[in-house]
């Protein structure tokens, strides 16, 4: 199968599966004693990382040749070095939102191909938005059961801000750049509010992985809009050694973010 020739087919069951996966998370989100345990890095993990985990990879792997790669189940280098094209996963981006019930946690799918992401789905079930961009076709979002073709227009500068991943370079940031008004966003869900207008960029000066921005990636490629490794504003790449990503920044497309001033 080739991804360029079946790009119907892929979103198809992209949407299908983010929200299979979307359906397992709320059926733990509404029980009242939620089971957490803490992975290597400090990070939490709940029963329902791993039933979304399951059921992506399961029908990923159903319908597609390609391998997959998910925050739960890494995959040593030596193996996957080589791939060329891939899915990246995500099968509950937030896991501090899920436990703190307030909505934006999301499932994050993206297809790479050759280092580079190109198709992505992001979706948050308890608030009921999707978002699908497929880099050079088509965007758009649906929330709570309207569509919409994306990206939507922007207006006065305003920055999205992470609810639990602040540090001090992001209040420098905004100093440095005039103080915009600012969002705080949960999760990936801060790609989808970029290309729908509500917040025009989001900068990250916190460690993060590749499946925290690939689906995003493809989101605001589709829609016209960057997201930028700092230093330097070189478009992101996938599938290194260590998975994590550089500080990056997101923004809409009339963003000069060469004029932008960066904390050192």
């Amino acid at each position: 199968m080739n991804a360029s020739c079946n790009r119907s087919f892929i979103e198809s069951e992209l949407i299908r599966i983010a929200r299979l996966a979307g359906e397992a998370i709320l059926a733990i989100y509404a029980q009242a004693g939620l089971r957490v345990e803490t992975k290597d890095d400090g990070s939490p993990l709940t029963q329902a990382d791993l039933a979304a985990n399951h059921i992506i990879l399961r029908e990923l792997q159903q319908a597609f040749p390609w391998p997959v790669l998910s925050e739960e189940t890494p995959i040593e280098y030596a193996q996957r070095q080589n791939w060329t094209t891939f899915w990246l996963v995500d099968p509950l981006d937030g896991t501090k939102d899920f436990l703190e019930r307030n909505g934006e946690f999301t499932v994050n799918i993206a297809l790479i191909e050759r280092g580079k992401a190109s198709h992505g789905v992001i979706h948050a079930p308890a608030i009921d938005e999707l978002y699908y961009g497929a880099v050079g076709t088509n965007a758009w979002c649906e929330v709570r059961g309207v569509r919409t073709d994306l990206p939507q227009t922007w207006g006065r500068r305003t920055l999205a801000q992470s609810r639990h991943h602040d540090v001090p370079q992001a209040a420098e940031f905004a100093a440095l750049n005039g103080n915009p008004p600012a969002v705080a966003i949960g999760s990936a869900l801060k790609f989808g509010r970029l290309v729908a207008g509500q917040v025009d960029i989001y900068p990250r000066f916190t460690g993060s992985s590749e499946w925290d921005t690939a689906a995003g990636d493809a989101l605001l490629q589709a829609c016209g809009c960057q997201l930028r490794a700092l230093p330097g504003l070189k478009p992101m790449t996938y599938n290194t050694v260590t998975l994590r990503n550089p500080h990056f920044i997101a923004a809409a497309p009339h963003v000069a973010l060469d004029q932008l001033s960066y904390p050192i």
